[in-house]
């Protein structure tokens, strides 16, 4: 059954925009009931707008969004970007960039603006972190390592993605940090946090999630007052995770998944298909999301939703099974309650149409 989305809820909206991504992200209501707003690459520029503007129908609460993050300058993730850029409303405050500079016309389009306008630009590396009351978003790639690898060592583009943690509390996270230093650490808190944890890993592949393993390993935490008990902390587990570079055969493996041990997996993509002879016989396999992405998360037990429609899982006893109710294009509500368990519901629309937001899921 349907539950109301909350003021206090995070809300993840993953757009349909076809191969491409664009994700709204609604952080926690503040003291006065209102809702800031920030957005992780955006290929659709009056889509996203135009969805917007159905979020604050009203538009005396409309306002500029929090930050637009833009995981890498890949033409997918950032061609509508600009056009926010100098949007008289929903013009950010800050503008997060991986530092892997291109030279597409897109690309120094979106610098050139930011040059004449009163936007924060900052270059993003792993282990920065952002608070929102009672959101943490944390960087968990690139790191410095990559970065330095940037203009020398031929890192792609792909890996040179941001990826994000976002972490939903029950408190100002400000004020549970202060705790840390004073003993009173929940440490079983700590452990199932990964409930209320979102994944954005933008087209991250296997250097970077190598990177990110050695950054942020899984560890064992003993209590000062009980040595005996030890508590596994893992940096990756979450409940949901938007899956790395539209589901590709290069997007994850599966150490990675089982890190992760996450409910809920959202493609963002447009299948494309590959055909090839070999050995007298056609080939034919689907690329975004390819077999081997799939594999790896039914293997983890996870709830597959893509936007085309082109592959959607469950868990079933022994395994998982296809979902025909769900094989069909439409926008992703994510619903993630802070200690909960995450929600979600796929909308019904096209690539061109601009869905109504539900307001429960």
């Amino acid at each position: 059954m349907a539950t109301p989305i909350e003021p206090g809820d995070l809300v993840i909206h993953v757009l349909n925009v076809g191969f491409g991504d664009d994700i709204l992200i609604g952080l926690p209501a503040d003291d006065t009931g209102k809702r800031s707003y920030g957005l992780v690459d955006c290929k659709d520029a009056e889509k996203t707008r135009s969805y917007l503007n159905k979020l604050m129908p009203n538009p005396s609460e409309r306002s500029r969004l929090a930050f637009i993050c833009a995981t890498h300058p890949h033409q997918d993730h950032i061609k509508g970007i600009k056009s926010l850029l100098t949007d008289s409303t929903y013009r950010p405050l800050e503008f997060w960039d991986s530092g892997f500079r291109h030279n597409s016309r897109t690309y120094r389009g979106i610098l050139e603006t930011l040059a004449t306008k009163d936007i924060k630009m900052i270059r993003v590396s792993s282990g920065m972190e952002w608070y929102y009351g009672r959101v943490r978003i944390t960087v968990l790639s690139p790191s410095v390592a990559l970065r330095n690898k940037y203009a020398t060592y031929g890192v792609d583009m792909n890996n040179a993605s941001i990826v994000l943690r976002l972490e939903h509390h029950s408190e100002d996270v400000l004020l549970m940090c202060s705790r840390e230093y004073t003993g009173r650490v929940s440490l079983e808190a700590e452990r199932t946090a990964g409930r209320s944890v979102v994944i954005l890993a933008g087209d991250a592949e296997f250097d970077s999630w190598a990177q990110i393993s050695e950054e942020y390993p899984r560890l064992e935490r003993t209590s000062a007052h009980d040595p005996l008990v030890k508590k596994m902390i893992n940096h990756l587990a979450c409940g949901v995770v938007k899956v790395a570079h539209h589901g590709s055969m290069h997007s994850a493996p599966l150490d990675i998944y089982e890190k992760m041990k996450p409910e809920v997996a959202v493609v963002s993509t447009e299948q494309r298909v590959s055909t090839k002879q070999a050995a007298g016989r056609t080939l034919t396999r689907g690329l975004f999301p390819h077999q081997s992405a799939t594999i790896a998360l039914e293997e983890c037990g996870v709830r597959i939703l893509t936007t085309d429609g082109s592959y959607e899982s469950q868990p079933a006893q022994g395994g998982s099974q296809k979902d025909p109710a769900m094989a069909h294009p439409g926008s992703i509500v994510v619903v993630v309650p802070s200690g909960g368990t995450p929600r979600w519901k796929k909308l019904n629309d096209g690539i061109g149409d601009v869905p109504d937001p539900p307001t429960e899921v």
